[in-house]
């Protein structure tokens, strides 16, 4: 395994373990996983999707009808929607939880994670929605250090330059980091109001930044 798979399962084993210390799901309790995705066998404890114990009162939404289809395989269970997380199709507060790990940063400008965020608070009593730091000093999409330290959006176009493409499993010259925006702490305060910010980390600052809100 090598280390930056490692350090993933790591950091995912940590947001589902804050997750469970802090919205104390049970078996009544009404889930709406944004972003849904399968884990493999070996990463049950990965994925809320996998670990989740009762999965007959879980939602789960992915703009890739290939997430979905494999949700609906895996778990006939689950109510598996492909939809956009800018426009969900539930009514206003129909979960108690609404639970979306890292894929705020790849729904488009600050505008659209704005439209992602009122999404997620209109359909959810609660909320806990995970992003990457954007000042800790790697950005693990691209694979490239220091590059979310230069302003503004500077770091996408490093990327556009050179950087790591995870199917090849190698560098390389070239990369379209169009559906990448890392946040702040302050813009997630923009969208997410009154909401608390938990920084969690691995290493030797916090990679990540959880949302925890709601009644």
């Amino acid at each position: 395994m090598g280390l930056f798979t490692r350090f993933s399962r790591i950091s995912r084993r940590r947001k589902l373990q804050l997750f469970y210390e802090r919205m104390k799901p049970h078996a009544q309790t009404k889930i709406l996983d944004v972003g849904a995705q399968v884990a493999p066998d070996d990463q049950n404890d990965c994925q809320l999707i996998n670990s989740y114990p009762w999965k007959a009162n879980v939602s789960a939404v992915n703009i890739l009808e290939q997430h979905t289809s494999e949700i609906r395989q895996r778990f006939p269970e689950v109510d598996a929607r492909t939809a956009d997380a800018r426009c969900l199709p539930w009514p206003d507060k129909h979960f108690d939880v609404v639970y979306s790990n890292a894929v705020i940063e790849h729904v488009g400008g600050l505008e659209d994670q704005r439209k992602m965020a009122s999404e997620v608070m209109r359909v959810g009593r609660r909320w806990f929605v995970t992003t990457p730091n954007r000042w800790y000093p790697f950005e693990f999409h691209l694979r490239l250090p220091f590059v979310t330290w230069l302003p503004g959006q500077a770091y996408l176009a490093c990327g556009r330059i050179f950087s790591y493409n995870h199917v090849r499993g190698r560098y390389v010259f070239g990369c379209d980091c169009s559906g990448l925006r890392l946040m702040t702490v302050r813009e997630l305060r923009s969208c997410f109001g009154v909401s608390e910010i938990v920084p969690i980390r691995v290493t030797f600052m916090a990679e990540t930044l959880v949302v925890i809100g709601g009644d």
